[in-house]
C-alpha cells in the first residue's frame, strides 16, 4: 500500500490526542495557520471517566478501549508523517488514583509522552480556543466534558477568574440521577459556591464542549433552523429559556429522528440541558452561544507565533483559502482597495466583511457555470472560519451570490430571508454587483483595474477609464456600471482620459 503524502500536506501537519473522560479523539491539524484546519477528525467514545466518583478510578473497559484507540491513533500519525503530535489529558486521567500508572502505560507503548492538564490548564486552553476566533470575546465561558465543567471569565478577549467544578456529564448521571429535576438540584448545588460568576450576570454565556453542542443541533433542528453551523450559533435569553424546557420534555423516538446526533450522545444531553438551565438562571446571560471551538483549537492557537495570532480571523482564513483554491492569487485585495470609493458610508463590520467576500469573490470559478452562484454561496455561507455570527455568514454569502447573479427567491436561499433585512439585502446586491464588474474590467489580469476608478460625483456614478485601451470596451462593461449604479439609486457614466 502507497501511503505517499502530496506535497502540498508534507511538513505542515500538527496532530492533537485529546484523552478526555469521555472520548479519546484524534484531529490533525493542516497549519501553521491563524485558524486551525482540520484534515482528519476521529473520536471513539471510552468514557474513561465513568465510575470515577465510586471507584476512585479510570473505568476498566474504556481503558482497554483507550489503548486500543491510541494504537490506532500514533499509526495513523506516523503514516500521515505529522511533524507535531501532542497527547492532553484530562478531568479523568488528572483525578483518578491509577491515572499516572495509565500515562506511564501510554509511554511505555507508544514512546509519547502525556501532558496531563490542571484543572486551570484546561481551562485556559478553552478559553483560547474560543479567543482564536472571537479575539474580543466578553463574558463567561463554560466547557462542559465528562468529567468537569471548566468556568472561565472573559474580558473583552482577556481572561480572569476560572473554576473547575465536578460537573461533566458522567458525574452528573452518576448516582442515578435520572430526571432533569435531579439532576438541575445537583448541578445548583455544585455551582452555588462559585460567587464570583455574579459578575458575569448579563453579559454572554459561551458553551463549549461536545455535549452542549449536541444540545444546539437539537434545537436547530427543533426549530428548522436554516444554517448547520454550530460555531457562533446564538441565542438571546428568553428564548434560549423556552427552547431548553420544551427540548426538556423531548421523548426518545423524537431524539433518535435527530440525524445530527449521534446515537452515543442522547444519554449525555438531558446532562447537558439541566446545565445550560440551570446557569441561564443563576447567571442570566443576556445570550447564549455555542462555539465550535474548545481545547483542541486552543492548543494549536498558542502554539502560533505572535505574528500570526495577530492576524485577522476572518481575512487570514480567506487568504489561505484563496492560496489553495484560487485562479487569480491574491487579486481579491486588489478588488477591495478598488471599490472603496462607494462604500464611503459602511461601518468596520461591513468592511471587515467585504474584505473577505471581495478575496472570495471567485471561489466558484471551477464549478459548472450554471451552478457557480449556488456553489460560491454555500461555500462561503458555511466558511470553515471562526469568530463570524451567522449574520454575518450571511452577508457574505449573500455578496457571493449577487456576485454570480443567483436569484435570492430559490429555496437555496432561504437563510438569507431568515438573517438579512432590507437595508442588508441592498448592501450585499451592490458589493456583488461592483464584484461582478471588477471582474468584467479585469477578467483575471493583474494590475488592470489599477488603469481604471469608480467614483461618485455629482449624483452620478462614474467610472473612468484609460483613452485608447480597447480591452475595456464592451457592452458588458456599461451593463454591469448600470447595475452598480441602479443599487446605489444613481445614474451611470463611463469617461475616458
Amino acid at each position: 500500500m502507497d501511503y505517499t503524502i502530496g506535497p502540498e500536506r508534507k511538513g505542515r501537519l500538527t496532530a492533537i490526542v485529546d484523552i478526555g473522560s469521555n472520548t479519546v479523539r484524534l484531529v490533525v491539524f493542516h497549519g501553521p495557520a491563524r485558524i486551525p484546519l482540520p484534515v482528519f477528525n476521529e473520536k471513539v467514545q471510552c468514557q474513561l471517566g465513568l465510575g470515577i466518583d465510586d471507584t476512585g478510578k479510570l473505568n476498566p473497559e474504556g481503558v482497554a478501549l483507550a489503548f486500543e484507540s491510541l494504537n490506532r491513533f500514533m499509526k495513523l500519525v506516523e503514516v500521515m508523517e505529522v511533524d507535531t503530535v501532542s497527547l492532553l489529558a484530562t478531568a479523568a486521567v488528572r483525578e483518578a488514583t491509577d491515572g499516572p500508572d495509565f500515562v506511564a502505560e501510554i509511554k511505555r507503548r507508544f514512546g509519547a509522552d502525556v501532558r496531563v492538564l490542571s484543572g486551570e490548564e484546561e481551562a485556559k486552553l478553552a478559553a483560547y480556543g474560543v479567543l482564536s476566533g472571537l479575539p474580543h470575546a466578553d463574558g463567561l465561558l463554560g466547557d462542559m466534558g465528562g468529567a468537569s465543567f471548566d468556568l472561565v471569565a472573559l474580558d473583552h478577549g482577556t481572561f480572569s477568574r476560572h473554576d473547575t467544578t465536578p460537573l461533566g456529564h458522567l458525574r452528573i448521571k452518576d448516582g442515578n440521577r435520572t430526571t432533569v429535576a435531579e439532576m438541575r438540584s445537583f448541578i445548583r448545588n455544585k455551582l452555588a459556591p462559585l460567587d464570583w460568576t455574579d459578575q458575569m450576570k448579563g453579559r454572554t454565556f459561551y458553551a463549549v464542549g461536545g455535549s452542549l453542542r449536541a444540545v444546539a443541533r437539537l434545537i436547530m433542528h427543533y426549530t428548522d433552523y436554516p444554517l448547520h453551523v454550530i460555531d457562533n450559533y446564538t441565542l438571546q435569553h428568553d428564548e434560549a429559556v423556552a427552547l431548553l424546557e420544551k427540548i426538556a420534555v423531548l421523548d426518545t423516538d423524537y431524539l433518535l429522528s435527530v440525524p445530527d446526533i449521534s446515537k452515543k450522545r442522547f444519554d449525555t444531553l438531558p446532562c447537558a440541558i439541566a446545565l445550560l438551565q440551570e446557569v441561564m438562571d443563576m447567571i442570566h446571560p443576556s445570550q447564549l452561544v455555542f462555539s465550535g471551538y474548545s481545547m483542541r483549537e486552543g492548543e494549536f492557537f498558542q502554539s502560533l507565533d505572535e505574528s500570526l495570532k495577530e492576524q485577522d480571523p476572518l481575512i487570514s482564513s480567506c487568504k489561505a483559502l484563496v492560496e489553495r483554491e484560487g485562479r487569480f492569487g491574491q487579486q481579491g485585495e486588489e478588488v477591495y482597495h478598488w471599490m472603496e470609493p462607494i462604500f464611503r458610508d459602511e461601518t468596520a463590520e461591513q468592511m471587515n466583511l467585504r474584505h473577505a467576500a471581495c478575496l472570495l469573490h471567485d471561489i466558484a470559478w471551477a464549478e459548472h457555470p450554471d451552478y457557480r452562484a449556488d456553489h460560491g454561496f454555500l461555500r462561503v455561507l458555511r466558511l470553515p472560519a471562526a469568530g463570524l455570527s451567522h449574520h454575518d455568514r450571511a452577508l457574505m454569502g449573500a455578496c457571493v451570490y449577487s456576485r454570480y447573479k443567483g436569484d435570492f427567491n430559490r429555496r437555496i436561499a432561504k437563510p438569507l430571508q431568515t438573517f438579512l433585512n432590507d437595508e442588508d439585502a441592498i448592501w450585499t446586491k451592490t458589493v456583488g454587483a461592483a464584484l461582478r464588474l471588477a471582474h468584467t474590467l479585469a477578467s483575471g489580469a493583474p494590475h488592470l483595474l489599477d488603469q481604471t476608478q469608480l467614483e461618485i460625483r455629482g449624483g452620478e456614478l462614474i467610472l473612468s477609464l484609460p483613452e485608447h485601451e480597447d480591452v475595456f470596451t464592451g457592452e458588458a462593461v456599461g451593463k454591469r456600471l448600470k447595475t452598480v449604479a441602479k443599487c446605489l439609486s444613481l445614474s451611470a457614466r463611463i469617461e475616458h482620459g
